[in-house]
């Protein structure tokens, strides 16, 4: 890899994460995003990225033996920048679902809780799992939250969800509450 290749990686990299981390949190609280617009996103992501990194050739080497591993190495940064790609294709998209749901009514869903960790090691496991219109979500929490829900010693555990409903038939999740009914 030339010094002129990596001279921009570090700002990438943090910016990269930066839109990582910013698309993630918005995705959270969008509920039912269409499953065909994130494949097709993602494979759109990964044809510009494929292209991109076939174009710069990052990992290169002229001897026969590390061909291989250069070609492995430039594959995974291909899915990696199309992972990239994708948080910033999807973000223009969840910010415009967002605006979209605010002309909509609040409405109020209880859903049954399916799955949750029951394990203390991993604290940072947020994560659970709710049944809305049919269809299994999965979404990270607030600690509180979860604490509620492992507190509580009923077998029935409800999540109740303030939504709006948004275009591509999604919902935007505005706020939320452990209940038990």
């Amino acid at each position: 890899m030339s010094d002129k290749k990596l001279k921009y990686i570090s700002s990438f990299i943090i910016l990269s994460l930066i839109l990582i981390f910013v698309s993630r949190n918005m995705s959270n609280h969008i509920l039912l995003f269409p499953y065909w617009l994130n494949t097709l996103l993602y494979l759109f992501s990964f044809v510009i990225a494929f292209y991109y990194t076939k174009r710069w050739n990052v990992f290169t080497s002229d001897k026969e033996e590390n061909k291989k591993p250069a070609a492995f190495f430039n594959g995974i940064l291909a899915v990696l920048l199309a992972f990239v790609l994708l948080c910033a294709f999807r973000l223009p998209i969840n910010i415009l679902i967002k605006q979209q749901s605010a002309k909509n009514e609040r409405i109020t869903q209880i859903c049954p809780i399916t799955f949750y960790s029951l394990g203390l090691k991993n604290r940072r496991k947020k994560h659970i799992t709710f049944t809305f219109q049919h269809k299994s979500i999965r979404m990270k929490v607030k600690p509180s939250a979860m604490a509620k829900i492992k507190m509580l010693q009923t077998s029935q555990k409800f999540i109740q969800l303030q939504v709006r409903k948004s275009i591509l038939g999604t919902y935007v999740v505005e706020d939320y509450e452990v209940k038990y009914i």
